[in-house]
């Protein structure tokens, strides 16, 4: 009997992942990339993993792989009052870890060496011109190729995804950029900490002790300032004006959250930033991204155990019905968390209130670090 044959389309996180994650199944995958030679590797972004999706990505890698994660067992949020810090709310789990950090170049360099090395994936190194969603077929050059499935994880920017989803959409624009780097420093820092600032909400990730990546959600009307000088200032502000800290450059993304209404046709289905993006206040958006490949995973699993196909199949029916609502759930939430958090005359005292001693619920806390984890739905299990 021919093995079933997935296409998967673009060499982000996104398409990384479910390449590493589908090449486990009884499958044939083409992983079709545009020029990986001249792919830049600039990327000083941090990427933190909870820790059910590191339990299911780490079984597909090497043990030397699991020294690149730094692991966390504590995160600290801060909330900027008038002269000071106030540290309302700390998150433990019986010393367990609660996070592995890594830097987003080392995740990619790892998933890609371990793709290279599955005997049934091939690496395609062309653009593809055209998804043809209702014969489940692509244009390669001149030449179309017929899958069981095709997954779309080339961003929200690809002309395909805009012409796949077209206008259905939610959006929410606060016009807000992040500004990130790596930060090397003269203290020991081994857990993360969120600071919810006037300007908006600061995130820093260790990837060791003495080195650091920043996430500033803050207006884009700050993009006319110098940034460094800003960034560098408020971290001696928050760290203690005696700590040493040296800044990489900094880099700056757009902010906005986005639902898309439609991101599956027939045998063709987009995940990542083509189908949702939340706002990075909670760190969430690769984890989203994962549940959904795990749930994609044991869906085409399933089918494969009981000799079912994967084309035509209840499969991408049954994955929007599972994922759509808790990503939209968690999207709204994250939405609403970052709103709370804005500093105004009317919402402070409120806040001043409910932050007061919510460190004391510890029911609340267990509450937060199981879906942060395991998401809404699986949490409640």
């Amino acid at each position: 009997m021919k093995k079933q044959k997935i296409c998967i389309i673009g060499d982000g996180l996104s398409g990384l992942t479910a390449a590493l994650a589908l090449s486990n199944l009884d499958i044939e995958v083409d992983f079709i990339i545009k020029n990986i030679q001249e792919k830049k590797t600039s990327d000083p972004r941090i990427t933190a993993i909870s820790q059910s999706n590191f339990k299911f990505l780490i079984k597909y890698l090497d043990k030397k792989d699991a020294k690149l994660f730094w692991s966390c067992k504590k995160i600290n949020l801060f909330y900027e009052k008038i002269n000071y810090l106030y540290n309302f709310i700390n998150f433990s789990e019986n010393h367990k870890n609660l996070l592995y950090i890594i830097k987003n170049n080392d995740l990619k360099k790892i998933f890609l060496k371990k793709i290279k090395s599955k005997k049934n994936i091939k690496i395609i190194n062309k653009e593809v011109k055209k998804v043809d969603t209702k014969n489940t077929c692509i244009l390669l050059g001149k030449k179309s190729y017929v899958y069981d499935l095709i997954l779309l994880c080339v961003g929200r920017s690809s002309k395909i995804i805009s012409e796949f989803v077209g206008k259905r959409y939610i959006q929410k624009d606060d016009k807000e950029i992040a500004l990130t780097s790596m930060v090397s420093h003269n203290i020991n820092i081994s857990d993360p900490r969120q600071y919810f600032l006037k300007e908006g909400p600061l995130a820093i990730l260790p990837i060791n002790e003495k080195n650091f990546s920043f996430v500033w959600s803050v207006s884009n009307k700050l993009k006319t300032i110098n940034t460094k000088d800003l960034v560098y200032n408020k971290l001696k502000k928050i760290l203690g004006n005696k700590t040493n800290i040296n800044l990489n450059e900094i880099v700056t993304f757009p902010i906005s959250f986005k639902f898309n209404s439609i991101f599956s046709k027939n045998n063709s289905l987009v995940l990542g930033d083509g189908s949702y993006n939340v706002h990075p206040v909670a760190g969430q958006g690769f984890n989203l991204i994962i549940r959904d490949i795990i749930k994609l995973f044991q869906f085409i699993e399933y089918n494969q155990s009981l000799g079912l196909p994967i084309r035509d199949s209840e499969i991408i029916k049954k994955f929007v019905s599972s994922r759509k609502p808790e990503n939209l759930l968690f999207g709204l939430g994250i939405n609403l968390t970052n709103s709370f958090f804005k500093q105004n005359k009317i919402t402070s005292p409120i806040k001043d209130f409910i932050l007061k001693d919510i460190n004391k619920f510890n029911f609340l806390k267990e509450i937060s670090i199981k879906i942060s984890d395991k998401g809404i739905f699986q949490s409640l299990k």
